[in-house]
């Protein structure tokens, strides 16, 4: 089939890379003119590694990531260890494959240059969506400078504000959730001597928390800081920040933490936005994945993993039925997960965040409790969401 795909990020990258290697004709187009990601660190559990190995990015992948040792949730003022999760080779050794931390722009690099490997072409820039429209035999992308361009299946990577979800459904804004992040990236050389642990690391606080961790082989290490916020003006991904608020924000918390937010020389920010889970996810020949269907706070660190879970899924259904009957199998298969991961990503916002002094010290009591009398029971709870299969799911 010829398979149309709006938007050129993470999920409709991996897109393009999984239907071309089905033997699909693809053409992906991305509307600005520069194909380079912004942003700055990602955790890739096994789930998505599963995906992204078997599309031939493993070698390739382990170049630029970074294997953390465990996950630590600690408090934010005293540096109190509340709860951990072994990674490492505890986590090859569980789940069968590694955990990755990896520079978004790396890992869209790469996906970039393995679409452009296996089909010059396939990417066209500068290309924004405007509608569609199609019939029983073909869909139809619709774009701002009045071209338009026809296959057999439209599939919406676009993001949290698509426009093929417009299209489909009507326009609709996301809601925002009264919560801004903060984001940066600071050389490990300097900060060598604060601190800081092979580890992704969860610094709680009432209102707000805050996540350090490697990337890029160690080189790196990201930030990302998260307060409260009653109002926002913005709706952009990311602003510039300065120093300053960003000091206000965090400088009074544990060394290591307050060390690291000081050392970002150029700190971005952005509103928190999301979606309640949409009825459907397609229409006829049109269908969506990723952000344009199921955005999610960044609170399980997932939402880069379902978009390349989704491709992955939907490349394979594909394969079953003729296009209305893939999509509605791909969508049976992958709307339950994606919302229950949704729904435990805006649930870990209240828990990172809690502020009643007792209601708080009795959670951080029970983390630590468990922590030391029950080792594998805080792991085994996200088995469910390491141990699955994007490849197998059909």
């Amino acid at each position: 089939m010829k398979i149309l795909i709006a938007g050129g990020g993470i999920g409709g990258l991996t897109a393009a890379l999984a239907l071309l290697a089905k033997g699909h004709e693809v053409a992906l187009f991305e509307q600005s003119a520069d194909m380079g990601e912004v942003g700055a660190g990602l955790q890739l559990g096994p789930n998505a590694l599963r995906v992204l190995f078997s599309l031939g990015l493993e070698e390739e992948l382990a170049k630029v990531s970074f294997e953390p040792q465990g996950i630590e949730l600690r408090d934010h003022v005293s540096g109190r260890l509340l709860t951990q999760i072994p990674l490492g080779e505890r986590a090859r050794a569980r789940y069968g494959l590694p955990y990755f931390h990896i520079h978004r722009a790396d890992l869209h690099r790469l996906l970039h240059e393995a679409v452009a490997a296996r089909s010059p072409g396939t990417i066209r820039t500068e290309a924004k969506v405007n509608g569609l429209y199609q019939n029983a035999r073909s869909a139809t992308l619709i774009f701002e400078d009045g071209a338009v361009e026809s296959g057999d299946l439209i599939v919406g990577a676009d993001g949290i504000h698509s426009a093929v979800r417009t299209a489909l459904f009507g326009a609709r804004k996301p809601t925002f959730k009264k919560m801004m992040a903060w984001r940066g990236l600071v050389p490990a050389e300097r900060l060598k001597d604060v601190g800081l642990r092979p580890v992704v690391t969860s610094w709680l606080a009432p209102h707000a928390h805050a996540i350090t961790y490697y990337v890029r082989g160690g080189e790196l290490v990201n930030f990302v800081g998260v307060v409260e916020r009653d109002t926002w003006v913005s709706e952009a991904w990311m602003e510039p920040g300065s120093r300053e608020e960003l000091r206000r924000d965090f400088g009074s918390w544990h060394p290591t933490l307050s060390a690291v937010a000081e050392a970002v020389e150029n700190p971005f920010r952005w509103a928190l936005h999301a979606r309640a889970p949409l009825a459907s996810w397609s229409s006829g020949r049109v269908t969506l994945l990723g952000d344009a269907c199921h955005p999610m706070l960044p609170f399980l660190a997932q939402g880069a993993a379902m978009a390349i879970e989704d491709a992955c899924v939907l490349a394979a259904s594909l394969e079953t039925a003729p296009v209305p009957d893939a999509l509605a199998r791909y969508e049976a298969v992958r709307k339950p997960r994606a919302s229950k991961v949704q729904a435990q990503s805006e649930a870990n916002a209240g828990l990172f965040h809690l502020a009643h002094p007792l209601l708080r010290g009795g959670v951080h009591f029970a983390m630590a409790a468990g922590s030391k009398l029950l080792p594998g029971f805080t792991a085994s709870r996200y088995d469910w969401l390491m141990k699955y299969d994007a490849t197998a799911a059909l």
